[in-house]
């Protein structure tokens, strides 16, 4: 179906506050700098697949900005079971690489998840590997679901018709 190919597409913006006395940031003076992504998602085929790319703009305006990308292919297995593959790539003055990532998730039930993953790099300055677990938990107390029905025009004209016709004949 092509509509497959048209995503869903949201935007996030923020900011990156770094004080002067940051041992992990490049410069000895704190400053104020936007990130921005764009954020697109398909659900592909029979609806286990999904398609989500992120695109990345950080620190904009500093001496170092940096620009990325994330692309990740998820499918479902099952409703308890879902794995990924993933490539993210960062571009900077600082630092550029291109990292593979895999894994997979498991639901304990609605609200938790089990996850593991591995991870490498495609270059050696430095190379990379390396593996993670994590537990992510949902809070939904306040949280309603809503449902809507899409109608498609002529379904309920034809429902109509079809109930005439029974107390006709």
């Amino acid at each position: 179906r092509w509509r497959q190919l048209i995503p869903v597409v949201s935007v996030f913006a923020g900011a990156n506050l770094t004080f002067s006395d940051n041992p992990y940031y490049f410069s000895t003076e704190g400053q104020i700098s936007p990130k921005i992504m764009l954020i697109t998602q398909n659900h592909l085929g029979d609806g286990k697949w999904v398609f989500v790319t992120n695109i990345i703009a950080d620190y904009i305006g500093t001496d170092f900005p940096s620009y990325g990308y994330v692309l990740t292919l998820t499918r479902g297995f099952n409703d308890k079971w879902s794995g990924f593959i993933e490539n993210q790539g960062f571009k900077s003055d600082f630092y550029s690489d291109s990292i593979l990532r895999g894994g997979a998730a498991y639901l304990l039930n609605k609200n938790m998840q089990l996850d593991a993953s591995v991870s490498t790099n495609f270059k050696d300055t430095p190379s990379i590997l390396y593996g993670g677990i994590g537990f992510s938990w949902r809070y939904d107390g306040n949280y309603k679901e809503v449902r809507t029905n899409i109608d498609k025009g002529d379904s309920k004209s034809k429902a109509m018709k079809k109930a005439k016709k029974t107390k006709k004949g």
